[in-house]
């Protein structure tokens, strides 16, 4: 049971970040220009964290989250409105990078607790 919720977890995650990056640019409120790093960050964190939970290795999760960033970025491209941005990628891939840090050290730390 706990396998299938990761995978819908990844699923729905990955349709969730889909579908934002589908929304037309004359779509998006002002307010959220501000905030469009902090948002991406906390996005791929957060997708990081459910990629580890569905891959089960640090080393593919990373590889598969950047990648995932990159083809986000290319299919802003395509959305009238958006653009293909290389900071918010590098955001996205840092994003990712740190949640995998972060699961590493807890890994560390759990391991070294036994």
């Amino acid at each position: 049971m706990k396998r299938k919720l990761e995978t819908i977890a990844f699923i729905l995650y990955t349709l969730l970040i889909f579908l934002l990056s589908s929304v037309p640019g004359k779509n998006i409120p002002s307010s959220v220009s501000p905030y469009s790093l902090l948002l991406h960050f906390t996005l791929y964190f957060f997708y990081g964290l459910v990629i580890f939970l569905f891959f089960r290795n640090l080393f593919f999760s990373s590889i598969f989250g950047i990648l995932y960033g990159l083809s986000d970025e290319i299919h802003q491209y395509f959305v009238p409105g958006r653009f293909c941005d290389p900071v918010d990628f590098l955001v996205d891939s840092i994003a990712v990078l740190v949640s995998m840090a972060i699961v590493y050290g807890w890994k560390r730390l759990s391991m070294a607790k036994h």
